[in-house]
């Protein structure tokens, strides 16, 4: 299990592979708009997951 933020954040690593394989294989236009929305999607998944603090383990008894 790697919980929630974590799962969120492997999330976000497809929309920005299909940007790159547009660009790569079919030749879509990186703009400056893409880049600027993918800049956007990175800082954002930086902030989120600094502001979601410290894991907290599990008391010893459950597992």
């Amino acid at each position: 299990r790697i919980g929630a933020s974590a799962a969120s954040q492997a999330g976000m690593v497809g929309p920005m592979a299909t940007i790159l394989m547009g660009v790569w294989l079919l030749g879509e236009p990186f703009t400056a708009g893409v880049a600027l929305g993918s800049a956007l999607v990175i800082a954002g998944i930086f902030v989120f997951s600094r502001a979601s603090g410290p894991a907290r383990a599990a008391p010893a008894g459950r597992r």
